[in-house]
């Protein structure tokens, strides 16, 4: 989920909520001021859809700067989160290449004349030097 909305123009507010929807939004981590901004916004694109009267060109323009300004703010978090995953997934492959090292197999040993287990690491440092076992 995105971090918490940073304000362009911030405006503070009381507002006040049923009990047990505050005691619920509090149990899922849900903040408040993401619940209003959220709120007020849907409720301005319906007011959109349903072409209130009371619209008019500036306040058009007003709403049209707040959703190009939480795209590029999603966009970059979209941004971000991919940069993200891609570290993720090359340390997921760095992990795996270094647990595939560290598994042990079973070689023959010229010397002692008898299977022994090496790590496979051992092994690739010098291949020539064992035969392992099928």
């Amino acid at each position: 989920m995105p971090a918490h909305k940073t304000f362009f123009d911030r405006y503070v507010t009381a507002v006040s909520v049923e009990r047990q929807e505050w005691k619920i939004a509090k149990a899922l981590d849900i903040h408040l001021s993401d619940a209003v901004r959220l709120g007020l916004n849907f409720m301005i694109k319906d007011r959109i859809v349903s072409n209130d009267r009371r619209l008019n060109p500036e306040i058009l323009e007003q709403f049209k700067e707040i959703e190009l300004r939480d795209l590029r703010d999603l966009e970059r978090y979209i941004r971000l989160k991919k940069e993200e995953q891609t570290t993720l997934d090359k340390m997921v492959e760095i992990r795996k290449e270094v647990g595939k090292e560290e598994e042990m197999v079973e070689v023959w040993d010229i010397d002692s004349e008898s299977y022994i287990h090496i790590t496979r690491r051992q092994y690739l440092q010098n291949p020539e030097a064992w035969k392992v076992r099928a």
